[in-house]
């Protein structure tokens, strides 16, 4: 008998003619399918490397039709970030009471990746990964990933495993992620993960909502230049938050430029799971949900790629520059182990 979901490597090659090694868990069904980047084919930008979401689809409730939920292919995929996520200002932060000067590839005023930059950005993904499990049924396709930071990293000299097991089933698509301190000197690390998925409108983003949790309320992070209104302004937090209901009343995003972080302040008792719905008009259609568990208590929203009609709805662990600002940072111990989970999914 042939089970309904599958799994397989492929290889293609993308514009630029470099192989693109991906793993596709799919439902032979409905044609549905998660694509995973196995190794990290465009230069410095780790975090739409190894690890990345590559393509997404799944079937529109509402349409029954297959819907490009995550850009299939289109060489900006929704990479994971670890053992940071978003920036670190100047890429310097200072840890058990050691100074640490990671690389510094991102630059502010360009937004754009590059060697020379000003601060860190999205992590030290490995340029490839293990593959340490898989497992198809009739009910989920799943695999595991795994990326080892050996201390050899320019500015985190830690040494964490981190586990990465994609499902993709009737719920759509999740990621469950594992990070365990491995020392065997028995020293603490910091950490913190995060998720960079693009979500593909199929409309203007200028039309499109992002509304977030009701059930909690937000703050956004207030950054540290106030600047002008678009992408050279400095988004660092200064560790204080301003209230923000811009994402609670179902208000097109316009053409307002968007690259702030939020933070729900709702118990984890309470809300145990954050939900966050994109539209591609106000409550038109099905949404898009994207959702983040407990452990996870951060987003931020980006609009700077509207020209491809996507937003980035991004879940974090914690605040950009926690390792400065302590906002969610993940101390592990030695030994120690640490979960979360993320995924995105349809909903009526």
């Amino acid at each position: 008998m042939t089970e309904i979901f599958s799994l397989q490597k492929e290889t293609y090659q993308d514009q630029q003619r470099r192989d693109v090694h991906v793993i596709v868990l799919s439902n032979r069904e409905s044609g549905e399918l998660a694509e995973v980047l196995l190794n990290t084919p465009r230069g410095q930008n780790r975090s739409t490397g190894a690890g990345a979401v590559n393509g997404l689809l799944l079937m529109d409730p509402r349409t029954n039709e297959l819907r490009e939920v995550l850009p299939y292919r289109r060489g900006f995929a929704g990479g994971v970030m670890a053992p940071f996520a978003n920036r670190i200002r100047e890429g310097s932060y200072t840890f058990s009471g050691i100074r640490h000067q990671l690389a510094c590839n991102w630059d502010e005023i360009g937004t754009r990746m590059t060697r020379d930059g000003r601060h860190a950005i999205h992590g030290l993904m490995p340029k490839e990964l293990e593959l340490t499990s898989q497992e198809t049924s009739e009910t989920h396709a799943s695999m595991m990933l795994t990326a080892k930071f050996d201390g050899t990293d320019e500015g985190y000299p830690f040494h964490v495993q981190v586990d990465f097991t994609y499902r993709l089933d009737a719920d759509g698509l999740s990621i469950a992620v594992t990070a365990t301190n491995v020392s065997t000197q028995g020293r603490p690390a910091p950490f913190m993960i995060g998720w960079h998925p693009y979500i593909q409108l199929q409309g203007s983003v200028d039309r499109a909502v992002i509304e977030f949790d009701s059930r909690s309320d937000f703050v956004m992070s207030e950054p540290m230049g106030p600047g002008p209104e678009g992408p050279d302004r400095d988004t660092h937090p200064t560790g204080r938050f301003v209230p923000c209901a811009d994402f609670s009343h179902c208000r097109p995003l316009g053409d307002q430029y968007w690259d702030d972080g939020f933070k729900a302040l709702a118990s984890v008792q309470s809300v145990p799971r954050l939900e966050t719905r994109i539209f591609d008009d106000v409550k038109d259609g099905a949404a898009i949900v994207l959702w983040q568990g407990q452990q996870c208590r951060f987003i931020q929203v980006y609009t700077g790629m509207r020209d491809l009609g996507v937003v980035a709805v991004e879940p974090m662990s914690g605040q950009t520059d926690c390792f400065n600002n302590g906002d969610g940072l993940v101390v592990l111990q030695a030994g120690e182990t640490w979960e979360t989970e993320f995924g995105v999914r349809f909903d009526l």
